[in-house]
């Protein structure tokens, strides 16, 4: 923190009062875990990665498409060629950014039986999913370890946030009680999404979270910001009073039912004809390579790729298999078991 060029590098931030060179000394020693690398989790991990976060872990399950590139500000028309996986693509952008933070990117789907060993060391977890099942998992395994976290979500032109602070705040589950089923809410894919939405609600997210590394979580708002950047509207929710004492994650007895869950093995991904297939072992990816023969489209040491009539499937190198061009388990499972046995 005395080195000349850390300190100038940092003078516009630490010159903000509320912040100033206390606060950037524990936001250097800070570890933020953002958690989905997509469109929001990409805008989240850059500002915190220019904010000087000292530890910046990174995970996410997929892998950039063209399509991404319209929103998602980290990665190139290369990642996208390359089929490189967010995390890594996420993580090798945000080193060229700043060489002095450490950067750790997890290729991974969060998981019951992996999210607890994800979140370790922490100091705030951020929000970059797509799913409410992801969101409701991470909301339980904060509020099981203590660990703040800032929920965001953003569609179409609109987009919310709210901070959760275990122990203070409401959490996920008393605000919203149940899941909505997969469907019912519109995804980026069914009715799109600008990308003035996602770095708003981006900004609003590492706001809070800058306030909890710096040692003010006593400023953290406590509503739910919503606002539509098209239509010009904005909400605000004050959520301060929904805490359920009988709540099954923060309540007086919680049993954490998500947590406590046996994972899935086949995962539809919502609104991208797509499903996800955890294989029971993983494959050795040069093998896999060289037995697809005419049918491999890619192959890098993260994942391979071939082409299944007009199903494509990408195989990760922990074991799991995104088929698209299917929509349900029992097709995503045949895909695999033609290629790689079982």
């Amino acid at each position: 923190m005395n080195d000349p060029e850390h300190q100038d590098r940092y003078s516009r931030q630490t010159r903000f009062a509320p912040i100033g060179s206390d606060g950037q000394a524990r936001i250097s020693a800070g570890h933020a875990v953002v958690v989905g690398c997509g469109a929001l989790g990409a805008a989240i991990a850059e500002q915190l990665a220019r904010a000087g976060v000292g530890r910046l872990t990174l995970i996410d399950r997929d892998f950039v498409e063209a399509s991404n590139l319209q929103r998602q500000a980290l990665y190139t028309e290369d990642d996208a060629q390359q089929a490189r996986p967010k995390a890594v693509a996420a993580a090798r952008r945000l080193k060229d950014i700043n060489s002095g933070i450490v950067i750790t990117p997890v290729v991974a789907d969060v998981r019951a039986g992996n999210v607890r060993e994800l979140l370790r060391g922490a100091d705030v977890v951020l929000d970059g999913t797509d799913t409410f099942q992801t969101r409701h998992l991470l909301n339980e395994a904060c509020c099981a370890a203590r660990v703040p976290w800032i929920y965001g979500a953003c569609v179409g032109a609109y987009g919310c946030s709210v901070a959760i602070v275990p122990g203070r705040t409401p959490c996920l589950r008393c605000v919203q009680s149940e899941l909505p089923a997969p469907g019912d809410t519109p995804t980026c894919d069914t009715v799109g999404i600008i990308a003035p939405a996602v770095q708003m609600v981006a900004a609003w997210q590492v706001a809070e979270a800058l306030k909890v590394l710096s040692g003010h979580p006593e400023a953290l708002r406590p509503d739910l910001w919503a606002a539509d950047v098209w239509a010009g509207k904005f909400q605000r929710l004050d959520v301060s009073r929904w805490r359920d004492p009988t709540c099954a994650v923060c309540g007086d007895a919680p049993t954490f039912p998500l947590l406590s869950a046996p994972d899935d093995v086949a995962v539809t991904l919502c609104g991208r004809d797509a499903v996800q297939v955890t294989l029971p072992t993983a494959p050795d990816l040069n093998v896999l390579a060289r037995t697809l023969g005419p049918a491999l489209l890619l192959s890098n040491e993260y994942l391979v790729r071939w082409r299944d009539g007009e199903r494509v499937a990408t195989c990760f190198r922990d074991g799991r298999v995104i088929v698209q061009g299917v929509n349900d388990a029992a097709g995503a499972r045949a895909v695999c078991a033609r290629w790689l046995g079982g």
